[in-house]
Order: C-alpha cells, then sequence, then structure tokens
C-alpha cells in the first residue's frame, strides 16, 4: 500500500540569481535549506549542500549527513549537544586542559626552587663582603638555605598537583552521575564501586564490554585511588592506591620512603606524580569516556560532534554572515 503522507517541496528559485554577500536571504533559513517544524530541523541536505557551496563555507557539512536514508529531509539524532554524554565529557576535559595550561603551569614557574634560594642567599651574602675567607661561610648558607627550601618547595608542587586531581576527579564523578541517571541509575549514593556495578550491570544487559575492560580503565581507576588517598588519608586508602599502582605511591619497598605509612600523614607527600603525569592523564581520560561512550551508553561519537539540531542553528548563525566569518 503506498503512503499517501505528502512531502512538502520547496520552491528555491528567488534564490539563484543575487547577490549573496550582505543579502537578507541568507538569514532566511530556507536559503540553506532548513526548516523549522515541531521544535525541531528538517535539513534538504541537496540545498543545504548547494548552498554551503554557492557561499564558499564547507566547514558545516559533515559527511554522515548525506548517507543513504529512508526519509526526504534528513532530521538530527538529538536536538542539543548535550543530549550526548560524550560532548559534556570532551567539554569538560577541555576546560581542564586549558586551566592546566593557562592557570596552573605558570604558577609552577612561580614557585621558589631550591636552587634559586641557592642562587639568591649566595648573591645576597656576596653583596655584603669583600673578605675571601667568608666565601666558604656563605656557601654553606647558601647550600642549607637549599636545603631547607626543598621540603618546603616540593609540598607547594604536591599540593598543587593534588588540588587539581582532587577537582579533576570530583568533576568527572559529576559527570558520570549525569551518565547514569540518563541510563536508568536510581541510587541515592555515589560512588566507585556503584559506579562500577551499575555499568556492568548495563554492559552484561547489552553484551557488551565490562567496565575494566575498557580502554584507559587504569587511568580512571588510579585518579579515583589517589582521589580517595587524599580525601581520607588513612592506611587503608595508601595501602589500597599501593595495591594496584604501586609505582605511584612512596614506600620503603619500592625504595622512596624511609618509614611506613600511617593515619593522618599528608597523602600528597606518598604519591609520586611523574612529569607530565596531568598531560597523560587527561589524554587518556578522553580516551576512556569515548570507549565508556561507545561501549556502555551505545553513543556513535563522531556523529556526536554534529548530528544534532543545534548544530545546524550554529552553522547558519556564522554563515549568514560570511564577511564575518572570513574576517573581511
Amino acid at each position: 500500500m503506498k503512503s499517501t503522507h505528502k512531502v512538502e517541496r520547496f520552491d528555491y528559485s528567488k534564490y539563484e540569481s543575487n547577490s549573496y554577500y550582505g543579502s537578507d536571504y541568507l538569514k532566511e533559513y530556507e536559503f540553506w535549506g532548513l526548516h523549522p517544524k515541531s521544535g525541531r530541523i528538517h535539513i534538504d541536505t541537496k540545498r543545504y549542500a548547494k548552498a554551503c557551496e554557492m557561499i564558499g563555507i564547507e566547514d558545516f557539512m559533515p559527511k554522515g549527513m548525506f548517507a543513504n536514508r529512508s526519509t526526504p529531509y534528513f532530521i538530527p539524532a538529538k536536538q542539543h549537544k548535550y543530549d550526548y554524554i560524550i560532548n559534556v565529557f570532551n567539554d569538560l576535559l577541555d576546560d581542564f586542559q586549558r586551566d592546566w595550561e593557562s592557570e596552573y603551569k605558570p604558577i609552577f614557574k612561580m614557585i621558589k626552587t631550591p636552587k634559586e634560594e641557592y642562587e639568591n642567599t649566595r648573591l645576597s651574602q656576596l653583596a655584603y663582603t669583600s673578605d675571601i675567607d667568608d666565601l666558604e661561610d656563605i656557601e654553606f648558607n647558601s647550600l642549607m638555605s637549599s636545603i631547607k627550601r626543598e621540603k618546603k618547595y616540593r609540598h607547594v608542587v604536591q599540593s598543587l598537583y593534588c588540588q587539581f586531581i582532587q577537582k579533576l576527579a570530583i568533576e568527572t564523578d559529576r559527570i558520570m552521575l549525569i551518565a547514569m541517571c540518563k541510563l536508568g541509575y536510581k541510587g541515592t549514593d555515589y560512588n566507585f564501586n556503584s559506579f562500577v556495578k551499575f555499568s556492568d550491570g548495563l554492559a552484561r544487559n547489552r553484551k557488551g564490554k565490562k567496565i575494566n575492560q575498557l580502554d584507559k580503565y587504569n587511568a580512571y581507576n588510579m585518579l579515583h585511588k589517589i582521589n580517595n588517598f587524599l580525601k581520607h588519608n588513612t592506611i587503608s586508602s595508601y595501602l589500597d592506591l599501593k595495591k594496584y599502582y604501586p609505582d605511584n605511591v612512596a614506600s620503603k619497598e619500592n625504595g622512596t620512603a624511609n618509614i611506613e605509612y600511617e593515619n593522618g600523614m599528608f597523602a600528597g607527600d606518598w604519591i609520586i606524580i611523574k612529569d607530565g603525569y596531568i598531560d597523560d592523564l587527561l589524554k587518556k581520560l578522553r580516551k576512556f569516556f569515548k570507549s565508556y561512550c561507545e561501549e556502555i551508553v551505545k553513543e556513535n561519537v563522531e556523529d556526536a560532534k554534529w548530528n544534532y539540531d543545534d548544530y545546524f542553528i550554529n552553522a547558519f548563525n556564522e554563515m549568514k554572515y560570511p564577511a564575518n566569518y572570513f574576517g573581511v
């Protein structure tokens, strides 16, 4: 039986013989083949592609929208960018990457190092003497100042690292809880164990991978082990971190500590943070969330970059002023 539903066709002929730059036609959705309907955007892909090519802006032409489909107009899979969980995670990590580069890294360069303390003490004392016999004392005093500075310097640097790590763990947990609730989580509390239990349950139902099988799971797990140690400063949280990630915590066993950890000791002094750890962590977390959204949430992470109404509304707002877009 043939469908009796009438497909609406649009006549674009009035747009064919005009000078487009500065034209008011560019400010009409129809020029671009975009047709708002019932709160959604319906896209005539042939017209959309033609309009983009006429104006000379092809940055908003994702290949996926031109794939074969059963409907005359393309309707994006979702309405808003953050209807995709992967976009929430990626934007969160982008924010953290910017904070790390522009806020935290410059601070590290401002902290006085033991070497700088040595040089400052030496130059200061040399300025007040011309007696060569004082050089030995000056060298000794400079060295002692450097040694005293070492502990303070390390503590300040570790504290900044720990602050960033805790903030990152808290925010990723917050976003993960939002994701879980969208997926049907009904709990009133949240911790790492509830996250694993709930996600593994979804994986079994969907015949997917378990959490610990996802790409870069260890990076996400270690972030939480470190955060748990920083929050509680207990022997239990210390041993838990050491059990799974012994290279990332000081201990007598690996020769990085002379004493055993005791309850209440500052956890930050016992965490081993290697150069480049934060940059590496952010890259690995991005891979973990991609894997989580693909395997557990069942999102198409490539489509998530464009397959929503607001993407095309934004494209329209960018392209309707081509002179501004090209910086003319």
